[in-house]
C-alpha cells in the first residue's frame, strides 16, 4: 500500500512573531496534515496555534476508524485545549485558531476540513506548468480547491497542499502550480520556494506550507 511523503516550512516574516504552526504526523495508521494561523493566547509559551495542532495527535481514539468521525474528534480536542489555556489565562487576549486539517489513510482515502477558500488543494501528478486550474482556465481536475466545509476523498496520485493566508494573498494558483509542477520531486524545496516567492511579493503575514506527496499507487 503507498504511503504518502511530507513536507513543511513556515516563517514570521514581518512580524514579530510566528502565530501559524503545522503538523505532519502519523498517528495510529492514519496522518494528519495541518496548518493553524492564531491569534491572542498569553504572551509567553507556546502560541495558540501550537497548542491547536498539538492537541489534535491526541484526538484520535483507538477504535475510531470512520475518517469524518475521526477528523471531528481531533478538531473537538483543539477547541478543547484552547478552551483550556483560555480558562487558564483569563486576562489574556482570547486565544482563536483557523485550522485547515487533512486526515489520510495511507492508501489516499482522506477527509480535508477547511475554513474557506484557497486553503487547501489537490494537484494532480499528471500537472504541467502552464496548464491551467479548475478555476475557468480549462484543463479542469490538474489543481482543485475543494474550498470551505469538510469533504472525503480520494488522494490522486500527486500533491495535497496546505497554505496559510500569508501564501496564498500573495501567491496566485497558477503559480503555486508552476512551482510544484518544477520543484516537487523535492518537497522541502518546492515549501521554501513558495514561502520565499510570498514574501518577496510583499506578504505582511506569516507563511507557512504543508506539502504531501500521494505516490502511485
Amino acid at each position: 500500500m503507498s504511503t504518502p511523503s511530507c513536507a513543511s516550512f513556515t516563517e514570521k516574516g514581518l512580524r514579530e512573531k510566528n502565530e501559524d504552526a503545522s503538523l505532519a504526523v502519523e498517528v495510529q495508521g492514519m496522518y494528519l496534515f495541518a496548518v493553524a494561523e492564531g491569534m491572542g493566547g498569553p504572551e509567553e509559551g507556546p502560541s495558540a496555534a501550537e497548542i491547536a495542532v498539538n492537541a489534535l495527535r491526541d484526538g484520535i481514539p483507538q477504535e475510531m476508524t470512520h475518517l469524518p468521525d475521526v477528523l471531528e474528534s481531533c478538531l473537538i480536542n483543539a477547541d478543547t485545549a484552547l478552551y483550556s489555556l483560555q480558562e487558564a489565562n483569563p486576562t489574556s487576549e482570547p486565544p482563536a485558531v483557523s485550522m485547515t486539517l487533512a486526515v489520510v489513510r495511507p492508501g489516499g482515502e482522506c477527509v480535508v476540513n477547511s475554513p474557506g477558500q484557497r486553503k487547501l488543494f489537490f494537484i494532480d501528478r499528471g500537472v504541467h506548468a502552464g496548464e491551467g486550474t479548475d478555476r475557468g482556465e480549462g484543463n479542469e481536475g490538474f489543481l482543485h480547491d475543494p474550498g470551505a466545509g469538510m469533504h472525503e476523498a480520494h488522494l490522486p496520485p500527486g500533491f495535497l497542499v496546505i497554505c496559510s493566508d500569508g501564501v496564498t494573498d500573495f501567491l496566485s494558483d497558477n503559480r503555486i502550480l508552476e512551482i510544484i509542477s518544477e520543484r516537487g520531486d523535492d518537497l522541502d524545496d518546492a515549501c521554501h520556494k513558495i514561502v520565499y516567492e510570498a514574501f518577496q511579493n510583499g506578504s505582511d503575514d506569516n507563511m507557512t506550507v504543508v506539502m504531501v506527496r500521494q505516490p502511485e499507487t
